[in-house]
C-alpha cells in the first residue's frame, strides 16, 4: 500500500510538472497576445479616426491576453505550492514505509522468540510429562513398597503369635544339661 501510494504521488508530481509546462505554454501565449495587441493599437492609432474601433478591439485583447497571463501565473503559483506539498508527501509516506519495513522487521524478530519460547516450553512440557510419569512410577513403587509393608507387617505379628505359641509349646519342656525330657511323655530331647 505504502509502494502504491508513492506511486500516486509520484504520478500527482508528474501531472504537477506536466501542468506547469501547459501553463508555462498559455503564459508564452498571453506575451505575444500582449505584444500584437500593441501592435494593434500602435497601428490603430496611426490609422487614425479609421482605427478607432480597432483600438478597442486591440485594448480588449490586450486586457485579455494581461488576464490570461495572470491567471496563467497564479495556476503557476498554485501548482508549485501542490508540487511542494506532493513532494513533501512522498517524503512522509516514504517516510512511513521506512517505518512499516522496522515494524515488520521487528514483528518478525518478536515472531522469531515467540517461537524459540514455544519450542522450550514444548521441551518442558515433555520433560514435565516425563517427571509426572516418574512420580507415578514411584508412587506404584510407594504403593506396592506400603503392600509390602503391611504384607510384612502382617507376617511379622504372624510370626509374633507363631513365636509366641512356639515359647508356650517349648516352655513344655525341661532343660536340663545337654539333654532333656518332654514332661510327661518320657522322650528325651536334644536342647
Amino acid at each position: 500500500m505504502v509502494g502504491r501510494a508513492i506511486e500516486a504521488m509520484s504520478g500527482i508530481e508528474r501531472a504537477s510538472a506536466e501542468i506547469g509546462e501547459i501553463i508555462s505554454v498559455i503564459d508564452g501565449i498571453a506575451f505575444q497576445t500582449n505584444l500584437l495587441a500593441l501592435n494593434a493599437g500602435v497601428e490603430a492609432a496611426r490609422a487614425g479616426e479609421a482605427g478607432k474601433g480597432f483600438a478597442v478591439v486591440a485594448s480588449e485583447v490586450r486586457a485579455l491576453a494581461l488576464r490570461t497571463a495572470e491567471a496563467a501565473k497564479d495556476v503557476k503559483n498554485k501548482i508549485n505550492a501542490s508540487g511542494q506539498q506532493v513532494e513533501s508527501g512522498v517524503r512522509l509516506v516514504s517516510e512511513t514505509g521506512e517505518a512499516l519495513e522496522r515494524i515488520l522487521a521487528r514483528v518478525a524478530e518478536v515472531s522469531s522468540r515467540v517461537a524459540t519460547i514455544a519450542a522450550s516450553a514444548k521441551q518442558q512440557a515433555v520433560g514435565l510429562e516425563q517427571v509426572n510419569t516418574a512420580v507415578s512410577e514411584m508412587d506404584s513403587v510407594t504403593q506396592r513398597n506400603a503392600a509390602m509393608v503391611e504384607q510384612a507387617t502382617a507376617a511379622a505379628r504372624d510370626l509374633a503369635g507363631e513365636a509366641s505359641h512356639l515359647a508356650a509349646h517349648v516352655s513344655r519342656f525341661q532343660l536340663s544339661g545337654q539333654a532333656g525330657r518332654v514332661r510327661g511323655t518320657g522322650q528325651a530331647c536334644a536342647a
